[in-house]
């Protein structure tokens, strides 16, 4: 949980107001330090608005963080309940677009790293700027400078945007949300995650403006990095679902079953279990033919031949039965082992939800 009372460096320009006008924050970092910052005052504002959140506000993250990777940025979304407060769409998205840019990992130090020992590819003034956007020493470039960046965010942004109107931003953990909620989400995917918890929820709006363009170098270099390693590792999701999907519409196919009957982890296990399931289908049926043919020469022949077709009736089913309990017991065995690993790639799940961070808005 980030809960932090830190002085941070400045927001995006669309989060500061005086008099009802914009006004662009120019850089007050000089030599690694904070100047004062101007004075900020918050959005006009009434109380004949009465606005009323009952329920909290969630964002997850767009995807589940490792334990070494950069934190994932958070979805870009607008709870329309929060023009009851004065709080725009443009206002709110660029308070998430400045914690996703505190979030990203700090590469531009590493650039700066290089240029230092000669490459000379980043012209003096950016090298500059990036420095002074920082607030930081150039070699801080790290996991900590992340989070401070993130600690600082939140603070400026529960000061002057969230505050003045009774509300709270935070960022907690998957385990907080839902005690919190007093509730459980099964679903792995953030979304979906988030769709089941709808009923406790603000609803989102979906449909906000673009990335705010920040005037820090530094800001801008890690959103476009950011931005280009979220696009990554999406293409690298819908490429796995893809050929996903295509194993199990050929399951489908081949087995002649639909789609959706086919495990969503479909693979050589789910494929011996069919196998087996096919098999046993076909003993199934040979059983009701031996029956059928023992029965209609029943019909067709003298008392003097019951006793010799009961006796082929009888050792043919035999044979099918020691054939089907073969195949019974291998099934046992194919499912019990596939549960064992349903189990483990659950618990497993839920230590990697654990690790899904969410942006919670709820009244003071």
């Amino acid at each position: 949980m980030y809960s932090y009372q830190y002085n941070t460096r400045p927001l995006p320009s669309e989060m500061y107001y005086h008099d009802g006008y914009h006004h662009v924050q120019q850089s007050t970092y000089t030599h690694g330090q904070l100047n004062s910052p101007p004075q900020l005052l918050p959005p006009p504002y009434t109380a004949q608005a009465s606005p009323s959140l009952s329920r909290p506000i969630l964002l997850p993250a767009t995807s589940i963080g490792g334990a070494l990777a950069a934190s994932p940025p958070f979805i870009r979304a607008y709870p329309p309940i929060l023009s009851s407060y004065g709080i725009t769409s443009r206002e709110f998205t660029a308070v998430i677009d400045a914690i996703n840019i505190a979030l990203a990992e700090p590469t531009p130090c590493t650039v700066l790293e290089v240029a230092s020992h000669g490459v000379g590819l980043i012209p003096e003034g950016i090298a500059q700027s990036v420095s002074l956007g920082l607030g930081l020493a150039a070699g801080a470039g790290s996991a900590a400078s992340a989070y401070l960046r993130t600690k600082m965010v939140l603070e400026r942004a529960n000061r002057d945007v969230f505050g003045p109107k009774g509300l709270e931003l935070e960022i907690l953990k998957d385990e907080e949300i839902m005690r919190r909620l007093s509730t459980m989400a099964k679903s792995l995917d953030p979304l979906q995650r988030l769709e089941e918890l709808s009923l406790y929820v603000e609803t989102l709006s979906f449909d906000v403006g673009p990335v705010t363009r920040h005037s820090n170098v530094i800001d801008r270099i890690s959103a476009k990095q950011a931005a280009m390693k979220q696009a990554s590792k999406e293409k690298k999701k819908h490429e796995k679902e893809r050929k996903q999907t295509q194993k199990r519409e050929k399951a489908a196919q081949k087995y002649d079953r639909h789609v959706d009957s086919i495990d969503e982890q479909w693979n050589s296990d789910n494929e011996s279990l069919v196998e087996i399931e096919v098999k046993l289908a076909k003993l199934g049926g040979r059983i009701e033919d031996i029956n059928a043919q023992a029965d209609a020469k029943l019909g067709d022949s003298s008392s003097k031949r019951f006793g010799e077709i009961e006796k082929r009736r009888r050792k043919d089913l035999a044979e099918v039965e020691k054939d089907r309990g073969k195949l019974q017991e291998k099934h046992e065995k194919t499912a019990a082992k596939l549960q064992k690993k349903a189990g483990k790639r659950e618990d497993k799940g839920e230590k990697k939800v654990a690790k899904l961070q969410w942006i919670m808005i709820h009244t003071i």
